[in-house]
This record gives structure tokens, sequence and C-alpha cells, in this order.
């Protein structure tokens, strides 16, 4: 029987233990919220999960707890995919500790943790070196909460969100930095820089979310933005993401595409309609990553370095 604590009560950790709870060979406690944090962190389940926030220095004490008590760890934070870009010092801390554990650790998500990343380096099989890359996603972001529509730019005003961006309050989606250096990392090219692009989508109407927000017209309902990661003074990687609380009003379908291109001529191409969906294909990401993290190496691994996630059998 394996074990599974789940660190974090809201809409993720809570759809993550339902979708656990039907596999007869688990046992799973939680989720937990933060006044039960040490109930998750310290109960020395053989996977902790933790789904809490997006930054890395925001979990980097829950992470270090859970491999302290002889945990594996799974993590939603978008910071996770790739730590060593965010703090190199506390990534390669928590990557010693948890090899002198012999436990795995590795944030895992869609985005990051499939669409920008592990599908990249799938389809990437198939196609020569030196390809550039270039992943569009359209996302209906109704489906979150108050708390991340807000920190994703939802509900302000165009100078409002200019002034909210550079005080990172607003962060659109985060974990393309991450998704970049992930395929960079394991094709061995060197990223110069990654430049950023974070704009807001402005309503033309007011729109009500049930039970979130009411956004007035001429506020942000979604966010534009591209990262592109440069490697040898060029264009080598572009990360587009649209998110949008309506994408009807706007005449938006969802959707998700990879372009890979050789000498600016396109050579493989994928689209999936109508996308994968924000909130359930990160549960089900995650819900599948519990098999492939006690499976890994010992220490901090991305998903370059696992196997694919996939649906266990229930039996």
């Amino acid at each position: 029987m394996t074990s599974i604590a789940i660190y974090g009560a809201g809409l993720l950790g809570t759809n993550v233990a339902k979708l656990l709870s039907v596999r007869p060979s688990l046992s799973v406690y939680g989720p937990y919220g933060r006044t039960e944090r040490e109930k998750a962190l310290r109960s020395g389940a053989d996977v902790v999960i933790i789904a809490t926030t997006t930054r890395l220095r925001d979990v980097a004490d829950d992470v270090r707890e859970a491999i302290n008590s002889g945990s594996n760890v799974l993590i939603s934070a978008e910071e996770a995919a790739f730590p060593f870009i965010v703090d190199d010092s506390i990534a390669r801390s928590l990557d010693s500790l948890a090899r002198q554990k012999g436990v795995s650790v590795a944030g895992t998500g869609v985005n990051p943790g499939l669409i920008f990343d592990a599908l990249v380096l799938t389809i990437l099989g198939s196609s020569p070196r030196g390809c550039r890359v270039h992943v569009r996603r359209v996302v209906d972001i109704s489906g979150f909460g108050e708390t991340v529509l807000r920190r994703i730019g939802v509900g302000k005003s165009e100078s409002d969100f200019s002034l909210a961006v550079e005080s990172e309050e607003i962060l659109g989606h985060a974990g393309f930095p991450q998704s970049i250096h992930v395929v960079a990392n394991a094709l061995g090219l060197k990223v110069e820089r990654i430049e950023k692009i974070l704009l807001p989508v402005l309503a033309t109407q007011d729109i009500e979310l049930p039970g979130k927000l009411t956004i007035k017209s001429g506020e942000s309902a979604g966010v534009s933005q591209t990262y592109t990661g440069i490697v040898d003074g060029k264009p080598w990687f572009i990360a587009h993401f649209f998110g949008h609380v309506a994408l009807n009003m706007i005449k938006k379908d969802s959707g998700d595409d990879i372009d890979l291109m050789l000498n600016q001529k396109p050579i493989q191409s994928i689209k999936l309609r109508p996308g994968i969906g924000a909130q359930v294909g990160s549960q089900n990401m995650v819900a599948n990553s519990i098999d492939r993290i006690i499976s890994a190496r010992p220490g901090w691994v991305t998903v370059a370095e696992m196997s694919p996630a996939f649906p266990a059998p229930v039996a």
C-alpha cells in the first residue's frame, strides 16, 4: 500500500485527493489546509503532494520538511518545474538533501509539466537537431478561484495592470522560463536570456463570475503573454499564452498548438482541440505522477528525466 499525503486544501488539492482515492493500492491522507501543515509534511508518506502556491520561496521550507521526513515530493508550484533558475542555492540545497535521503522531488502540471516541455520534447524525438519551437495556448481561465485570477492579472485597469506587473503582484501564468529551460537543458542548449511580454486583455462589457468577482468594462478579463528564449543570439523557443474568462464573448476557442521550424520552414505541427483544460489537466497530471515520482532517480528531477504520466490501473 502506497501512502499519499496532500498539503493544500484548495481546488487542486481537493480534486487530486478525489482522483487518487479510487485507487485501492493507495492510502490518501488529506487534503490538509495550512493549519494542518505538519500532518502532511511530517507524515512520512511515500509521496507528499504540495499544492499551495506558485513561487519556489513559498514552498521551499515545506519541501525540505517533507524530504527530511523521508517522502518523495510532487509540487504544483510552477517555479518548481526548474527551480535552479529561480534560486540556485535553494534548489541545489534541496536537491542535495533529497539525494541524501534517497527520495525524488519534482514540479509537475500542465503548464509547465506537459504542453510547453514534456510534449515538446516528445515531438522533437521525430525531428532533426536545430529546430526552433513555437508553442501557443488559448485557455479558458474562468474556472480558477479569485486569488489565482487576480495573480494572473484579472480585474485591473490598464494602468493598474502595468503597475502590478512591475511590482510582481501580477505574474500572468507562471512557469514559462522553467519550461524553456527544461527543454534547453535536455537538448544541451544554453539559454542566453528570456524576453517577456505581459499584456492585459480588456473587457468590452461587464463580466460577472458568480462567487468570485465582477470584471467591469475596461478592466482586464485575461492576459496575453509571450516568453521568447534566445539561443545563439536568435529566438529559439517562443511560448505564447492567451487566457480569458469568457472566450465565447471574444469569439475565441481554446486550443494548444506546437510548431517546429527548421531553417524557417515548418517541419512538424500538432494541434489539440479543444485544448487541455487548465484545471482538469493539472489535477490529472499531478494524480497520474505518483508512480513516476516514486520510480524517478533521487534528487530534484524535471519532466525530461521522468517517465510519461498516464493513468494507473484502478485495480
